[in-house]
């Protein structure tokens, strides 16, 4: 179940641009939440991985822009555009409000 989350204001302008109502962010979070599971697959969602990025807290407008940059041919990644490929503008909207919803790892130092 998706947690109750504080609306940051990446959140809100996407909520507020697209015309998503407050009930309809809860269904969406509830339905990016199902489709992160092909995503955190490679994409941890506790921890950064080498090579693969953390898309844990990135702004709602980024993570869209991303997807569609994978999805048109403008970034090149065979797994991420067939993935961007698969997803339409409101999966990509579920998703992008989910993973934002996270909390970023936090950032581990070693000490020697």
């Amino acid at each position: 179940m998706v947690q109750k989350i504080c609306l940051t204001w990446g959140t809100a302008l996407l909520l507020t641009s697209t015309s998503i109502s407050p009930l309809k962010a809860n269904e969406l979070l509830e339905y990016g939440e199902y489709l992160s599971k092909e995503c955190s697959t490679c994409h941890k969602k506790n921890s950064k991985t080498k090579g693969i990025p953390s898309i844990v807290g990135i702004e709602p407008e980024s993570f869209i822009k991303v997807l569609k940059s994978y999805k048109d041919g403008t970034l090149k990644n065979e797994t991420m555009i067939s993935v961007a490929k698969s997803l339409d503008d409101e999966q990509m909207k579920a998703l992008a409000l989910y993973f934002h919803s996270l909390k970023e790892p936090e950032k581990t130092c070693q000490k020697q």
